[in-house]
């Protein structure tokens, strides 16, 4: 089942990273592909911040959520920590993807999407610590 959430959320991170107009996809559920074999490889180094607009503010808290969606479900909330390494390529993948699908990918969104990844490693190496030291209580009680 993991797999099949895991594949699922990958394909709809696609979906929003690579169709051309997201606003006609959010607004109207129109998936629009436009693609482009030669892209301009110069946009993944364009800093384009635009931290006074909710529009571009929004965009990249979803970045961050979805990511951190992805590395919680591909590692099994954390049991499979390679998953936040592959995640991490995922998310360099679907930047340089964009460029194929007349979108412009950048390298900060790529350290955005592993911001989002590393709290979510973060987040379940916590819990696991907690978890695994009432686990180990339990047991040491139990001998006594």
């Amino acid at each position: 089942m993991r797999i099949i959430l895991t594949t699922f959320w990958a394909f709809v991170l696609f979906v929003f990273t690579c169709s051309v107009n997201f606003h006609m996809l959010i607004r109207y559920h129109i998936v629009d592909f436009q693609f482009n074999p030669i892209p301009d490889w110069s946009e993944l180094l364009r800093l384009d911040f635009q931290w006074r607009t909710n529009d571009w503010i929004h965009r990249k808290i979803g970045h961050f959520l979805g990511f951190f969606i992805l590395a919680l479900l591909a590692s099994n909330f954390g049991k499979y920590k390679s998953a936040f390494f592959f995640s991490i390529l995922y998310a360099a993948l679907t930047e340089i993807l964009q460029l194929f699908f007349s979108r412009g990918g950048r390298i900060y969104d790529i350290a955005n999407d592993s911001a989002g990844i590393l709290f979510a490693y973060l987040l379940c190496l916590i819990l696991f610590r907690k978890r695994s030291k009432r686990t180990r209580n339990v047991m040491l009680d139990s001998k006594k």
